[in-house]
């Protein structure tokens, strides 16, 4: 069995603000914390299938400032994907089994969501992927669903598991913590989340038959809402409408296309 553990940073346990995950790419604590989490999960996997191939993806942006990932700390039987990625999930292909999200955060607008974002955190109000509100996980699902793979597992703010069970169904959900406005939570101990990441991951490779990939059926409709006019401006072009001054619509047959021609 082959494993995909994408992350992000938002999501991870402890973390309520853009001081501690946005300028905290150099922090010490933070990459640890993720580092840990993602160990969790890996430990969770190999539990139930002690062959079973992982790779981790270094989100959050990593490659453009340094990793977020301390690769000497991360788990032995898991290799990461570091550098300068020019696509979403990169290195993600039909031979993987199942992807596993750990550090999610919810949509821009979430009420209660922690460092709630789509993509840009000062840029992008909404996006709909044929007619549906999603976000940053939405967008994952979709990714990985045009692959035939699942989304099994989302760790994170409580309102992003709650976003990701809505869109998913039944998946495995952590919520490491429960945001009370966009810069404060409630957050479990830290060695607790990590025990319960690992019993998660566990299950989410048990239950992986279970689990449907997110296919999003042709035609593809992707509309963003910009939070600015020259947002929409940069992105329309000849493959775009352009639907007011903030909103631009993107169409076609396959969703990662789509998606590319968006360039979010």
């Amino acid at each position: 069995m082959k494993i995909y553990i994408n992350t992000d940073l938002e999501g991870v346990c402890g973390f309520v603000d853009w001081e501690e995950v946005q300028t905290g790419r150099g922090i010490g604590y933070t990459k640890e914390f993720l580092t840990a989490e993602v160990n969790a999960a890996i430990e969770g996997v190999l539990t139930e299938d002690g062959g079973a191939q992982i790779v981790v993806q270094d989100g959050h942006g990593g490659g453009w400032w340094g990793p977020n990932i301390i690769a000497e700390e991360l788990h032995p039987r898991a290799s990461v994907i570091f550098g300068k990625r020019g696509a979403e999930l990169a290195g993600l292909d039909r031979g993987f089994d199942l992807m596993i999200c750990i550090g999610a955060h919810s949509m821009a607008g979430t009420q209660y969501g922690v460092m709630n974002h789509t993509i840009g955190i000062d840029s992008i109000h909404n996006v709909w992927v044929n007619g549906v509100r999603v976000g940053e996980i939405g967008i994952w699902a979709a990714i990985a669903g045009t692959y035939d793979i699942p989304l099994g597992m989302v760790s994170g703010d409580h309102w992003a598991v709650e976003e990701a069970k809505a869109l998913l169904g039944g998946i495995e959900g952590v919520a490491v913590k429960k945001g009370v406005n966009r810069y404060a939570a409630e957050c479990m101990n830290p060695l607790e989340a990590r025990k319960i990441i690992k019993e998660a991951a566990r299950a989410a490779v048990s239950n992986r038959a279970q689990y449907k990939p997110y296919r999003v059926k042709s035609p593809i409709e992707l509309k963003v809402e910009y939070s600015f006019t020259h947002h929409a401006d940069k992105a329309d072009s000849h493959s775009a409408e352009r639907l007011d001054g903030r909103t631009v619509c993107f169409r076609g047959d396959d969703f990662l296309t789509v998606y590319n021609q968006a360039n979010l």
